[in-house]
């Protein structure tokens, strides 16, 4: 492949995983705009149903199997655990923290792997990894800002469902490759589903559903789909070390939807530890995951 191909392939893979990252934080503000007017358990039910039919029909149009025998293994159960656990964890913290202090903390997902990585999975870790992890996590506490004015006490759920995603993400590190992202797809949904099904008892009853939700809903559904197609799009080619990085512009994304129609304020702190964070993931994803000592 040629120097030239190889940039192309780079800037294509790099459209792909911004528009990606668009999507996802169009999908975050719906979901907040939803909860004004319906419990969060019946914002997850919908949008779980959404995704499951979508999946569905994708999985019977392509002929994926949606049940394999890989999935009914312990580790396939304990991702779609996680999952569940992790998107509860998330809309409480985007409902009742904010847009902008969850988006800030959702960043440091990936340092949660590796820090995963290095205690449950025994993989080795230099000390400049471990350096970058501690500065990734003094970032989060930057923007939770725990004993002063800012502090939401509903972000420390943001945090929670890091620890989650950090357990799905080092268990999907493990899935077969006979399991179909589709089929994925569509337990990550059904996660999503379960998980306002069991949230019902806890948030109050359901409310109407206008004609508003239906658009915002639709909405919800085009930007999650459309960003997951960018996404698998993005992960297929290029240089890893090029194109992960730009995971972070969901965050800046994030920001502008919460300011424009959220009317959030983004204070020095939260800068300051978004920028840590950001920092230490895209200097670990630039080094291969690893740092040289």
């Amino acid at each position: 492949m040629s120097k030239q191909t190889t940039s192309e392939e780079n800037i294509r893979c790099i459209a792909f995983m911004v528009v990606a990252m668009a999507g996802f934080a169009v999908e975050d503000a719906v979901i907040k705009k939803l909860s004004y007017t319906m419990p969060i358990s019946q914002v997850l039910i919908l949008i779980g149903i959404g995704g499951l039919l979508m999946f569905g029909m994708t999985a019977l149009k392509t002929r994926v199997r949606l049940v394999t025998d890989e999935m009914v293994k312990p580790w396939f159960i304990i991702r779609t655990m996680s999952e569940l656990a992790s998107a509860i964890c998330f809309v409480i913290a985007i409902v009742y923290a904010s847009l902008s202090i969850s988006s800030a903390i959702l960043q440091a997902t990936p340092l949660a792997v590796s820090l995963a990585a290095a205690l449950f999975l025994k993989q080795h870790v230099s000390l400049g990894r471990w350096l970058l992890i501690g500065i990734g996590f003094v970032g989060v506490l930057c923007v939770i800002q725990p004993g002063l004015d800012g502090f939401k006490p509903a972000a420390l759920s943001a945090v929670l469902g890091v620890m989650f995603l950090a357990l799905r993400d080092s268990i999907t590190r493990s899935i077969s490759v006979s399991i179909h992202a589709v089929s994925v797809s569509f337990w990550a949904f059904f996660a999503l589903f379960s998980a306002g099904i069991f949230t019902m008892p806890f948030f109050g009853k359901f409310g109407v559903i206008t004609s508003g939700d239906i658009g915002l809903l639709a909405i919800s559904a085009l930007a999650g789909s459309g960003a997951y197609f960018c996404i698998v799009m993005a992960t297929r080619g290029g240089d890893v070390a090029v194109v992960a990085p730009f995971r972070y512009t969901r965050l800046l994304f994030a920001l502008g939807l919460a300011v424009a129609f959220f009317d959030e304020q983004i204070n020095p702190m939260m800068i300051v530890g978004s920028s840590l964070i950001i920092g230490s993931g895209i200097i670990m994803f630039v080094s291969g995951g690893t740092v040289r000592q």
